[in-house]
């Protein structure tokens, strides 16, 4: 059952003396009632209307949320994958770097090896 009558028909039953012995009742009391339970009606339908709209608001919302998600989440994808390749292109520049180092020290290491060898062979020959 739903609640808005149940709400209704247990306010008429307080209000009007339902549920006791039936009473007559002339044309203005039921005119009243019916009015009553009119305008009651009318409000519980404009705060369900009032409900309705604010759930389709929630749901565009939700749709508007969810596609701004969807184009985050390419962002971050392609984002990520930028990340890893310059990841990988730093620890190969730092693996060059560390050979170029070598190369170097052991380039310096021939040439004084060489000019070693020359000024013996000119001192001592």
């Amino acid at each position: 059952d739903c609640p808005f009558i149940l709400n209704i028909s247990s306010g008429i039953n307080a209000e009007y003396g339902g549920g006791g012995p039936v009473r007559k009742r002339n044309n203005q009391d039921v005119t009243k009632i019916v009015e009553d339970i009119t305008n009651r009606m009318q409000r519980n339908n404009q705060m369900l209307a009032g409900m309705v709209r604010q759930q389709e608001e929630t749901v565009k919302s939700l749709a508007t949320s969810s596609s701004e998600i969807k184009e985050v989440e390419g962002e971050f994808n392609t984002l990520s994958s930028v990340l890893v390749s310059s990841h990988r292109l730093v620890t190969k520049f730092g693996r060059r770097a560390m050979t170029d180092t070598i190369l170097t020290y052991l380039g310096f290491f021939l040439f004084l090896c060489t000019v070693l060898y020359v000024i013996q062979k000119r001192i001592f020959s």
